[in-house]
């Protein structure tokens, strides 16, 4: 746990230094000239679509589209709540579930899409700093009914499994030992 801590605390460390050099935060947002929002970018290694993004925060898929592409500029609220969105996925992946994601392993930094994800949430995480407070507690109010109506569960279902059989969590400790 402390590890992962440590691991979360670095690519925080990290991603502020991007910010800084690239000079990516305009106007408290994290779209930057090129438009890019890391949280569309973590849920696309999670395998989330923009149909699921777009069913998340009440919108239709196009907007989300317009949000990707930075034509439209997404909302504070609904970017900080998809912020915690993707902390609670990640969340659920740290507390052992399987995680429903097949990907390439990103051979450039050596990490795999939950890594990436993780990268992606400690970055935007960075961005929103500057948030307004007031968006901020909206985004954890809309969490918090989110998570109350059940939704989050159905989330959860869709994209996590539990391990198959003992033979499995077996083999996970024994590769864990043998680090």
């Amino acid at each position: 746990m402390a590890a992962a801590v440590d691991s979360a605390a670095t690519m925080a460390s990290q991603a502020e230094r991007v910010v800084a050099q690239e000079g990516c935060v305009e106007n408290g947002e994290g779209s930057g000239s090129t438009g890019h929002v890391p949280v569309f970018g973590a849920f696309d290694d999670l395998g989330l679509t923009g149909r699921d993004v777009a069913e998340l925060v009440g919108v239709t898929p196009p907007t989300v589209s317009k949000w990707r592409s930075a034509k439209v500029r997404i909302p504070n609220e609904k970017l900080a709540f998809l912020t915690l969105v993707l902390a609670h996925l990640l969340d659920e992946a740290d507390m052992g579930c399987t995680m429903n994601v097949e990907g390439p392993i990103d051979t450039m930094h050596g990490r795999g899409p939950i890594e990436a994800a993780r990268a992606g949430l400690a970055y935007q995480d960075v961005l929103n700093r500057d948030l307004p407070v007031s968006d901020v507690r909206a985004a954890a109010q809309r969490f918090r009914a989110w998570w109350e109506s059940g939704h989050a569960q159905k989330l959860q279902d869709k994209r996590f499994s539990p391990p198959a059989s003992a033979d499995i969590l077996r083999a996970l400790q024994n590769m864990r030992k043998k680090r």
